[in-house]
């Protein structure tokens, strides 16, 4: 075209690129799905240098089906979260839903499984029977963890905070703390790991919820495609007796 400058081209050329990395984000590799997460045993965890865990070897199975490659990032669990939000990976997995993270991330529709809130407590006079009996305790928590609608409401004002769950349970174990607030499945692992299972013990569950694999909202319509079809293809598995498990 005559007369039209070559910088128009070039603002023209870079604006394609800018929509051509907004579809499809951290897709480095073409057939790569780039995942964070957290340990989380038994869900997922490092073993050798590998990730393993029964989330890990379901996402796996789904990705076999959509033909593409999943690439596994351990993160801290505050760093995970980020990476997701921003974009810097595909999307997070074993994520509780709140209406917060539902606006900043596509949940697959089907859930990897189900997990209890709980509290663990090393003290013999401690039975609490709600959040508000642990007012004047020194509680932990996990940073960034969703404990369920209303529960960091009845929190103390002064809760410890941790990066992850070893963090948190070994404070509990050294009697630094006197509550923790964890998931029971992988807070009984660790726990065990730790050589803690005979002074530690769950004194109260708050609740039972789904975990999601969640597609981050930066990437546009990338995001809730990959939703989409993790949704499909999970309902496919535990249709035709997969190893999604239904444990409600």
């Amino acid at each position: 075209m005559r007369g039209v400058p070559t910088t128009y081209f070039a603002v023209i050329i870079a604006v394609v690129l800018w929509q051509v990395v907004g579809v499809f984000g951290s897709l480095a590799v073409a057939g790569e799905l780039r995942l964070a997460y957290e340990d989380f045993p038994p869900f997922e965890y490092q073993q050798d240098g590998e990730p393993k865990g029964t989330h890990v070897a379901i996402i796996r199975q789904v990705c076999e089906r959509l033909g593409v490659t999943p690439v596994f990032l351990s993160r801290p669990f505050a760093r995970a979260m980020a990476d997701a939000r921003s974009g810097q990976v595909d999307g997070i997995f074993s994520l509780f839903w709140s209406k917060v993270r539902a606006s900043e991330f596509h949940f697959a529709d089907t859930p990897l499984s189900f997990e209890d809130t709980v509290v663990f407590v090393t003290r013999g006079d401690l039975h609490p029977a709600s959040v508000r009996d642990l007012a004047g305790l020194r509680v932990g928590v996990i940073r960034g963890y969703y404990y369920g609608e209303g529960v960091s409401t009845q929190l103390p004002a002064d809760v410890d905070q941790f990066k992850d769950m070893e963090a948190l349970l070994r404070m509990l174990g050294e009697g630094r703390i006197d509550a923790a607030l964890a998931t029971r499945h992988s807070g009984e692992y660790t726990i065990r790991q730790m050589g803690y299972q005979d002074r530690a013990r769950i004194a109260l569950q708050l609740s039972r919820r789904p975990l999601f694999i969640a597609f981050t909202k930066a990437r546009g319509a990338h995001g809730r495609h990959l939703a989409e079809q993790f949704s499909r293809e999970l309902e496919a598995i535990r249709a035709g007796n997969g190893t999604v498990p239904d444990n409600r």
